[in-house]
């Protein structure tokens, strides 16, 4: 396991906790999908679905190359589609995109524009886990060095840059939103590798205004187990099984999915087997995850039709076992889908993973 300073993983939860608790609000606010968007199993090394580039087709590369391997205390300049890596991780900017609304409600302040940077992180390594923020670990700077942190706004799309913990063989893709002036030029991103102390490699600078001849594609090959539907996994005397998953188009006379997506509805029983009251997260701590990177957090909207929801309105008493549906909507078409779980948000090493189809 890393070794991750305590004060730094408390930073880091207290950001990513008011972080995604603005995003959920917004994702109510301006799009109905709501997305802001251990075990027994086999290891699924190198045979993850999801339609993804091998990294030598078109406009493919995968996380081998590196402007900076292994560099100490450095930094790089890359640009739109390079993949800049060290030992440990490897990161790229496939796009960015700018304009005045996001959704049907959100709209950037006057004179002010949204810069939307879709982003993709992978960690390298075969056996360590490591955390990601897309809030700590990234900011816009113009060429008169004004810098803009991320802003606190969704793209309706369900493809929004995730944080948490990363399984070795894992990518984490998504957009990223900033709201800078109109009038602001020389725009970059910095993305800080060294923000939990983790990398050797300290900053990569990607010039959103240069791109690369072709664009970089990282491949997720999980190095962990993938559990099935019915599995159950213990970790520290809490136990958590996935039931059963369903999928529909509608739920209640007026929910439904948007065109050429489903709701994805997990089943799940979190057991307390330890003697002290737990919170447990439906935000923070689960989530959905496509074989691609790409993850889904609860659609609000739909989870609140749910007649038997997973409830986390109340601390789950020692001893107690709580079961329940949450929601997600998701592509129709999309080929491997995984629920994931987080059991502690004060340690790494212990995201489990159940493949949902």
């Amino acid at each position: 396991m890393v070794n991750f300073d305590s004060q730094s993983r408390r930073t880091y939860l207290q950001s990513v906790a008011a972080t995604g608790a603005a995003l959920a609000l917004a994702g109510c606010a301006s799009d109905s999908d709501g997305n802001s968007t251990g075990g027994d199993g086999a290891n699924e090394s190198g045979q993850d679905g999801g339609g993804q580039s091998n990294g030598s087709g078109e406009g493919g590369a995968d996380d081998s190359s590196s402007s900076d391997d292994g560099q100490s205390g450095g930094s790089e300049t890359a640009a739109v589609g390079e993949v800049v890596s060290n030992e440990k991780l490897a990161m790229v900017v496939t796009s960015v995109e700018s304009t005045k609304k996001l959704g049907e409600f959100q709209e950037a302040d006057e004179g002010n524009v949204y810069q939307v940077v879709q982003m993709e992180v992978k960690n390298k390594t075969s056996d360590e886990f490591v955390n990601f923020s897309g809030f700590l670990q990234s900011r816009v700077k113009d060429d008169e060095d004004h810098v803009y942190d991320q802003a606190i706004a969704s793209t309706g799309s369900g493809s929004d840059f995730g944080s948490g913990q990363l399984a070795p063989g894992e990518v984490e893709r998504g957009n990223l939103v900033y709201e800078v002036p109109e009038s602001a030029g020389g725009l970059s991103l910095q993305f800080d590798f060294s923000a939990f102390d983790l990398f050797e490699l300290d900053r990569v600078t990607v010039t959103l205004g240069e791109e690369a001849d072709s664009i970089g594609d990282l491949q997720q090959d999980l190095q962990v187990d993938v559990n099935s539907v019915g599995d159950t996994v213990s970790h520290e005397d809490v136990t958590v099984t996935l039931n059963n998953v369903r999928t529909t188009d509608e739920l209640g006379e007026y929910t439904k999915a948007d065109e050429g997506k489903q709701y994805v509805i997990p089943d799940i029983s979190v057991e307390n087997g330890t003697s002290e009251a737990l919170n447990v997260s439906i935000s923070l701590q689960m989530g959905v995850k496509d074989g691609e990177g790409n993850s889904y957090t609860v659609d609000i909207g739909s989870y609140s039709q749910l007649d038997q929801k997973f409830a986390q309105g109340s601390e789950l008493a020692g001893g107690e076992t709580r079961r329940g549906e949450l929601s997600y909507q998701v592509p129709k078409d999309t080929e491997t889908l995984y629920f994931t779980f987080e059991f502690s948000l004060l340690e790494l090493g212990d995201k489990a993973f159940w493949q949902l189809n």
